[in-house]
């Protein structure tokens, strides 16, 4: 006798949803692809090979990088508030699907580092989760499981020399290098 077929459950389930609302003002869509908005997520370092890193790491990341690690950059004009975190995962989740040998065989969670890059300080962020300060500049929030490191550049002592910048048009070092970046074709100024 042959193997019974394995039941779809994911499918049940969307079936049951559906005929409960039938007849009300919401719809029920099953399996809505949600990839059809293209979404960017801003740097991700990866670890290629097995080599030593022969530099000093940016305030913030120096001890922290593992084999994925996630940035979300906001700039002056940019707020990193509760949305932008909530995306930040949306990408780990997302990004740890694609290089995992499969959905059911995902890469380990340690793999992954979660950062924010922000130019100035998040307040609303402040107001929502407690951010513990590491050290001037670095902060860190609890976000669910995670611990997501927070670098607020205009906040980062200046006397390092491989400290971030404050990601300002009037900083002599971010002006210099963000032309020459521009004018590169490069999409960001972001300067360590």
């Amino acid at each position: 006798m042959p193997p019974e077929p394995l039941m779809d459950w994911h499918h049940m389930f969307g079936v049951m949803v559906q005929d409960f609302f039938r007849g009300t003002p919401y719809v029920v869509e099953l399996e809505r692809d949600l990839s059809v908005k293209s979404q960017f997520l801003d740097v991700l370092i990866v670890r290629k090979t097995g080599g030593v890193l022969d530099r000093v790491l940016p305030d913030g990341l120096e001890g922290r990088l593992v084999a994925h690690n996630l940035i979300t950059f906001k700039s002056h004009w940019d707020t990193l508030d509760d949305c932008a975190i909530d995306e930040l995962l949306a990408h780990y989740v997302n990004y740890r699907k694609q290089v995992s040998p499969s959905f059911n065989d995902l890469l380990p969670k340690d793999d992954f580092r979660l950062f924010a890059i922000c130019a100035r300080s998040p307040v609303g962020l402040a107001g929502l989760v407690p951010l513990t300060t590491i050290q001037p500049g670095v902060l860190e929030a609890i976000w669910g499981t995670w611990r997501i490191r927070i670098i607020v550049a205009n906040e980062l002592p200046r006397t390092r020399p491989t400290r971030c910048c404050t990601f300002s048009p009037h900083h002599e070092n971010c002006y210099n290098t963000g032309r020459n970046t521009a004018a590169s074709g490069r999409r960001r100024r972001v300067v360590w």
